[in-house]
């Protein structure tokens, strides 16, 4: 889908290194943790009868708005909860071209500027608590110091950072994260539906595998249940499975919100 804001104009852009996982999970247990006036549409990435949640582990790096302003570049870890493939329902207030729409479930963030600005401008559900990254492990604390969940990732297999053509698993994966953002307004509480497009330079990006294991040691979001993933051992990598984990290196911009019946069927 295209934005209706001319690219490059207006937006927030930074450069990320994001690490993301790919759960297929039960569908049911999927759709709970959608709003009122968004529902599961078809799809393709995981198995039938489940449906795909992304897990993002970011590194953000000189975020910063495209027109002359007085806030300073930014720089923060941020987790995200997210779910691909959600359509507009019939239910939904503001009508609009339906899907599919990437929906933020929860987002985690260590900056204050850049939680804030997400929930104002974009309505985004961040949330301002503590996340550690070192050499092989990416932790999420709640503000009392709590371990909410983690990302560990094998160190010890060499994986080099490559052109995504190199790494054709990724082809559904990289469709899913271009799908436009559906957000909620006001201030990611709603009931309004809004849009917006985060653009990552693929002409720009490298890839690399990785072997995960990620763990949720708290409910903290409802129907998101605590566990180990996988149950033993390692995740594949992207270079094994579709499903498999993955490191990915590019730029990125996010356009400002904009509602749903601006939408189009056009690819960027």
């Amino acid at each position: 889908m295209s934005t209706p804001f001319p690219f490059g104009l207006i937006n927030l852009g930074g450069y990320g290194h994001m690490r993301g996982v790919t759960l297929a999970r039960p569908k049911d247990s999927v759709r709970n943790l959608l709003p009122a006036g968004l529902e599961l549409g078809d799809q393709d990435v995981t198995p039938k009868g489940t449906h795909p949640i992304v897990l993002l582990f970011n590194d953000m790096y000189r975020a910063e708005l495209s027109f002359p302003n007085l806030l300073p570049s930014l720089t923060y870890h941020e987790h995200f909860i997210a779910i691909p493939f959600a359509f507009l329902s019939r239910t939904a207030l503001i009508p609009g071209y339906p899907g599919p729409y990437y929906y933020l479930v929860k987002g985690y963030l260590d900056s204050f500027f850049a939680t804030i600005g997400g929930r104002l401008f974009w309505g985004l559900p961040k949330e301002l608590t503590t996340l550690k990254v070192t050499a092989g492990q990416y932790t999420v604390d709640n503000p009392g110091g709590r371990r909410l969940t983690s990302l560990a990732w094998d160190t010890r297999r060499e994986n080099s950072f490559r052109p995504l053509a190199e790494l054709p698993n990724f082809n559904p994966i990289r469709a899913m994260l271009s799908h436009p953002i559906v957000s909620m307004m006001p201030a990611a509480i709603g009931p309004f539906f809004v849009l917006s497009d985060f653009h990552i330079q693929w002409e720009a990006a490298t890839l690399r595998p990785l072997k995960t294991t990620v763990e949720v040691d708290v409910a903290f979001v409802p129907g998101y249940e605590c566990g180990r993933f996988p149950a033993s051992g390692w995740s594949p990598g992207i270079d094994q499975s579709v499903l498999g984990s993955y490191e990915l290196r590019a730029p990125w911009q996010i356009t400002p919100i904009y509602p749903p019946m601006l939408a189009n069927r056009a690819r960027t």
